[in-house]
C-alpha cells in the first residue's frame, strides 16, 4: 500500500477525500479540487475473495510488476445495466474530490437529507 502526501502549497493538515460515482468532476463548491477521474471498479460477482467496496481506478494505472500468478484477486470494471436506457453496458465514471472547507465527510446509504449539524457538499 502506498501513502500519498499532498505537496505545499496546499494545507498542512485538514480536508476531506470523497468520491463521486458516476461524474467525472466535482461541484463547484469552493476550495473543492479534483484529485483526479477514473473508472468505477471491483471483484466480479462470481469470484469469492477480493474487496466488498467499489473502487475509484485511475485512468492511466501504474503497474508494481507484470505476470501475477494466478491466486491473486481480480479488479474488473463496472458497466450501467440499464437495457432501456442508452448508457446500457456503458462504464461507470468516477471523480476522488478534495476539499478544504471541511474536516470530514460522511455518506449515509438510503438517505437523501443530511443530519442537522452538517453541511450537504452535493446532490
Amino acid at each position: 500500500s502506498h501513502l500519498v502526501y499532498r505537496a505545499p502549497p496546499g494545507p498542512l493538515s485538514g480536508g476531506a477525500l470523497y468520491t463521486r460515482w458516476g461524474r467525472t468532476t466535482c461541484p463547484g463548491t469552493p476550495g473543492t479540487e479534483l484529485v483526479y477521474s477514473g473508472l468505477t471498479g471491483g471483484g466480479h460477482y462470481t469470484h469469492p475473495g477480493g474487496g466488498a467496496n467499489y473502487l475509484c481506478l485511475p485512468t492511466t494505472p501504474q503497474y508494481l510488476v507484470s505476470g501475477l500468478p494466478s491466486y491473486y484477486s481480480y479488479l474488473y470494471g463496472a458497466e450501467y445495466q440499464y437495457p432501456l436506457f442508452t448508457t446500457n453496458d456503458h462504464n461507470v465514471p468516477c471523480a476522488v474530490c478534495y476539499t478544504s472547507q471541511r474536516a470530514s465527510k460522511l455518506m449515509i446509504p438510503a438517505r437523501i437529507t443530511c443530519p442537522s449539524s452538517w453541511i450537504e457538499e452535493y446532490e
